[in-house]
């Protein structure tokens, strides 16, 4: 018996004709469509290939969108293969694709678009890039799930059958591992993208500020245009975070403290750079050097990060603290408050005593008897 969401999808892929880019006037079914080809959907459309998000690569996005408005549209523009955005005004909405004008023709740039695997179950379609950009648009207060979107078929895997998922799995298109690092089956994988459906990998967060700190993205040549075009391996940002929690506890630290949190990026960032250069990342089958391991810390770049307040670490920060005093009862965040300052009281008592005890017995040591 099927679900209402795959009543809803059926009725969507085979009854409701769609447009491909190569053909404005030429109506197509799913089935139909081949790999490249770019297509116009809604976010509620998507299925994730993954349980996990980055909160925080989300956070400093929607903070940014709060602070200017504009940020927001340049985004989807970007998203949606037009480059930038070129006109809006405040009526635009992120809905309603004609309120607001790119720079180019949207699905201009295919690189830039999200891509989608057709799946065998009435034409379902899965989101194998751009679960983190368009869960953004999903959780901003003015978007949701009736945002239209360009998205490029990777694959149309229709007519696989139950061999889906293994193929899927064998090409690399889904992950199978939830925030605590333990591997799920393909049916645990949530319904929609959004941080509502999909957890925050904490660990992964980590490593999506320490790019260019601690590792740096392999890129992938165009032989054609000589250029490289974004990670050539897949998961790369996944597998780290895997591999680093095995070496340290996120938990040991706030991640609402920014000193806390720093100190947490610097002991990732350590890890990262010194893990020998043969040791097997995570999942990935490929070595620290393979998947881009530094080998220092770049600690300019690292306090850069953590003291630039327009950086997406600070951003991030400040969302999340909203988010925080948003939800959380203003009793509970004096008591917080109150109990943080009391720590640091208790602190600076202890290292004075200590400094003081260090002068006395310094004194004892040199003073000699007459």
């Amino acid at each position: 018996m099927l679900s209402l969401r795959d009543t809803f999808l059926l009725c969507i892929y085979s009854c409701v004709p769609l447009l491909a880019t190569f053909s404005s006037a030429e109506k197509i079914t799913y089935d139909k469509l081949s790999n490249g080809d770019v297509i116009t959907v809604t976010l509620d459309q998507l299925l994730p290939t993954q349980p996990v998000l980055s909160f925080d690569k989300e956070f400093a996005k929607l903070n940014r969108y709060h602070e200017d408005l504009k940020s927001m549209f340049n985004d989807l523009c970007k998203a949606n293969g037009a480059k930038g955005i070129k006109k809006w005004n405040e009526e635009s909405q992120p809905t309603d694709a004609s309120s607001y004008n790119c720079i180019d023709k949207p699905g201009t740039h295919t690189n830039d678009l999200s891509t989608v695997v057709i799946g065998p179950k009435a034409g379902t379609l899965y989101l194998t890039k751009g679960h983190h950009t368009l869960s953004t648009f999903w959780d901003m207060p003015n978007g949701g799930t009736s945002v239209p979107v360009m998205v490029k078929i990777a694959h149309n895997l229709h007519e696989t059958g139950e061999d889906f998922w293994p193929e899927m799995n064998n090409d690399k298109e889904v992950w199978l591992f939830n925030t605590k690092g333990e591997k799920i089956k393909a049916k645990e994988l949530p319904e929609y993208i959004g941080q509502k459906q999909l957890k925050h990998d904490k660990y992964l967060s980590l490593v999506y500020f320490l790019k260019d700190i601690s590792y740096s993205s392999p890129q992938k040549k165009d032989k054609k245009k000589g250029t490289s075009n974004g990670s050539s391996i897949p998961f790369l940002e996944l597998n780290w975070a895997l591999e680093i929690r095995k070496h340290m506890k996120i938990s040991d630290y706030d991640l609402n403290v920014l000193d806390e949190y720093a100190a947490a990026l610097a002991e990732a960032a350590t890890v990262m750079v010194d893990l020998p250069d043969d040791t097997i990342v995570g999942k990935s089958e490929r070595t620290a050097k393979e998947m881009g391991k530094l080998s220092l810390v770049d600690s300019k770049a690292l306090a850069a990060l953590i003291n630039d307040k327009k950086s997406d670490f600070n951003h991030a920060l400040a969302y999340r603290i909203a988010v925080k005093e948003k939800s959380t009862p203003k009793r509970l965040l004096e008591e917080e408050a109150a109990e943080k300052e009391k720590e640091k009281q208790e602190k600076e008592n202890m290292d004075e005593n200590n400094s003081n005890n260090g002068i006395e017995i310094s004194e004892l040591e040199t003073t000699k008897p007459d």
